[in-house]
């Protein structure tokens, strides 16, 4: 049997305020394969968002047997698992997160600011990643003159610029709308079953977890469902929904 790309034991969060500690995460336990797509989902204040920035190390648990790719997270230093995040990981938020007043192409070369990647090729990865998203055409263009879904798609080719193993989306349609969201979702999708990439995304909206193929659902802290999504949406001949 393979390794499971992400297998977490026992993950248990609690956050201290004033010496008060409130109990977010009560001991899950999953795993998940490569080139799974996985959805998250739960009301306000389950702690999907914060399971997921415990995933992609942006977040510490206060206990748990974390391994990804087979490595024991808890035994790793601070620069190792950043290393491991910058590598491995990619990035998607909510609010986008692109510096306001800069160009497309230098928001998508942000990740490669402190690898060892030579600066002669981070251009040509950043434009590649550009085109993947179909956004060549404004890669000029400063991120504050773009419209909310094309900068979400920068936000998309920006966790894409270091071809990373695991794509984590907290919410990337939240700000958008309904065209705009389709047209993130049908993205991930593609390269999720194109291009082989594990995707979790973390939402609350129903049409938007049916991309993913299985689900994982939170209540107070506490995993109550994982299932196979049984009516998935699927990618069409020309690479977009049916």
């Amino acid at each position: 049997m393979p390794t499971p790309f992400i297998e977490v034991r026992d993950l248990k969060k609690d956050y201290v305020n004033d010496g008060l500690s409130t109990p977010v995460l009560h001991g899950l336990s999953f795993s998940i394969p490569a080139g799974q797509f996985v959805a998250i989902m739960g009301p306000s204040g389950s702690g999907k968002s914060t399971l997921m920035h415990i995933l992609g190390f942006l977040d510490a648990a206060t206990s748990v047997t974390y391994l990804f790719q087979g490595k024991d997270v808890s035994k790793l230093t601070d620069d190792e698992l950043a290393l491991m995040r910058g590598k491995s990981v990619g990035f998607i938020f909510q609010a986008f997160h692109l510096l306001p007043k800069t160009s497309v192409l230098e928001n998508v070369k942000l990740p490669l600011l402190y690898s060892n990647i030579p600066m002669k090729e981070r251009d040509a990865l950043a434009r590649k990643a550009i085109a993947t998203v179909g956004l060549s055409h404004r890669e000029a263009n400063l991120s504050n003159q773009l419209s909310g879904g094309e900068r979400q798609r920068v936000a998309v080719a920006r966790a894409l610029v270091r071809d990373p193993s695991v794509i984590f989306a907290d919410e990337p349609t939240g700000n958008l709308d309904s065209k705009s969201g389709k047209q993130v979702m049908d993205m991930l999708l593609e390269l999720n079953i194109k291009h082989g990439h594990t995707i979790v995304l973390v939402t609350h909206e129903t049409y938007t977890a049916a991309y993913a193929e299985r689900i994982i659902l939170l209540r107070d802290g506490e995993l109550v469902s994982d299932e196979m999504v049984k009516n998935r949406h699927k990618l069409g001949e020309d690479g977009f929904i049916k």
